[in-house]
């Protein structure tokens, strides 16, 4: 028996054995908060954007706020602009855009952690109540592992479902949005009329306001504060599907837009701020070994570069390549080359060409500058090279000439006009091999 027999055997059990262990491990899934439209994991909305395809004409937005969104009564009456997210992105004319949308009879429905500075400037005054309050106070948040949310209207407050936070398949504390207690005043007090549609209640039965509703102009804004609460962990639950039932209710329109490209920053923005990993790790690894697939791909990695050890790391004669003799082929390119630009006829790819070879040779020769082609240039040209400045002055004027035709796509240029300006330059090249000579005689 070969010597290594034992060693392969036990390699491809190794093996056999990481494979048969990685394909019996429970299902597992990404934790974090996405909300991807498409995507299957817990934290995405996947089943809410089926439904609500099924129940509503559907639009996804394709621009941002302005082109989409009429701000005429006659078009913006009938419809509703829905946002899903962490935060939208507006600019502050994105945000009086969609405000003055919603007071020419159509409706927003927000769903989101934290309403954005410029459209919380505009929905909540800080004048109003008699407050002083500022953007950051537009909504809180209260740590808890479990809560219990419902609904005020009469028929539904004694109706309350639970939504447990679950990461790594085990219940875990998060932090549940709410809009404070000192932005509900009375309607005559507001500027625009703010009424309490939903809370949640955590474990010490203290309740708290996530969705409202804020009277504005003929339509109506919807904010509901935690947008978890849609996600596919809680939609496949009955408890959490009556609950998104009840709250998409409110929508009275058959057309909605569903917007995904405020969730974006601004190309402009000024203020970016680098996003922070959800699940911070310690070290490279830690992370690998969190994630199952991660972890058993490491352990193959780990057994088949230990079976390389064993048998492929022995000492082997490497083999001596044959090499060719060097040929000259300079001659072959610069033919290939002239057949390549003859068969083209492209006569005014060549111009630039000759062109660029001739600034080329300044720089390269003389040192010089050649971004700005004036007066300044062909005079150190001149000075410089003790070529006649007339000559150099005939190539800067015909290639002048020239430039506009060059830049047109469909202009085209004779082969004569070629032959000219090429002779123009190697009358300069001539000119220099004179002066060469002259000076070499002395």
């Amino acid at each position: 028996m070969n010597k290594f027999a034992p060693f392969l055997i036990g390699g491809v059990v190794l093996i056999g054995l990481i494979v048969y262990f990685a394909q019996n491990q429970q299902q597992f899934y990404r934790w974090e908060t996405k909300y991807e439209v498409d995507g299957k994991e817990p934290y995405d909305v996947r089943v809410l954007y089926r439904l609500l395809e099924d129940q509503f004409e559907l639009k996804r937005f394709e621009n941002r706020i302005e082109k989409e969104l009429s701000r005429k009564p006659e078009e913006a009456k009938g419809t509703t602009y829905l946002y899903y997210g962490k935060q939208p992105k507006y600019t502050e004319d994105e945000a009086w855009h969609l405000r003055r949308y919603v007071q020419a009879g159509g409706e927003a429905f927000l769903i989101t952690a934290g309403i954005q500075d410029s459209l919380a400037e505009i929905l909540f005054y800080a004048e109003d109540c008699g407050m002083v309050a500022t953007t950051n106070e537009v909504t809180r948040r209260v740590g808890a592992e479990k809560i219990y949310a419902g609904l005020n209207h009469p028929a539904l407050n004694e109706h309350y479902y639970e939504f447990q936070f679950i990461r790594q398949n085990y219940p875990s504390t998060r932090y549940w949005h709410y809009i404070p207690k000192h932005l509900f005043c009375n309607d005559d007090e507001r500027t625009y009329p703010m009424a309490a549609l939903g809370s949640f209640a955590d474990a010490e039965e203290k309740h708290y306001n996530n969705f409202v509703r804020l009277k504005v102009g003929k339509g109506y804004f919807y904010l509901h504060t935690n947008p978890v609460m849609f996600t596919n962990l809680f939609m496949v639950d009955t408890a959490g599907m009556e609950y998104a039932s009840y709250v998409f209710s409110h929508i009275k329109n058959k057309k909605v837009y569903w917007d995904r490209e405020s969730a974006l920053a601004q190309k402009d923005s000024k203020r970016r701020k680098r996003a922070t990993p959800e699940i911070p790790a310690r070290s490279p690894l830690e992370y690998i070994f969190a994630q199952p697939a991660l972890l058993w791909s490491w352990y193959m990695f780990m057994a088949l570069g230990l079976i390389y050890v064993l048998f492929g790391a022995k000492r082997r004669q490497r083999k001596i390549p044959i090499l060719e003799t060097n040929r000259n082929t300079s001659l072959e390119f610069v033919e290939t080359i002239g057949r390549l630009y003859f068969q083209q006829q492209d006569h005014k790819g060549i111009i630039r060409k000759q062109m660029h070879l001739f600034l080329a040779h300044l720089r390269q020769r003389y040192h010089l500058v050649t971004r700005d082609l004036d007066d300044k240039l062909i005079t150190r040209i001149a000075v410089r090279s003790k070529v006649d400045r007339d000559i150099i002055n005939d190539i800067f004027t015909e290639y002048f000439r020239l430039r506009k035709l060059l830049q047109q796509p469909y202009g085209n240029v004779n082969v004569e006009t070629l032959n000219n300006f090429y002779l123009l330059i190697e009358r300069f090249h001539n000119a220099e091999r004179k002066n060469e000579f002259v000076r070499e005689g002395k």
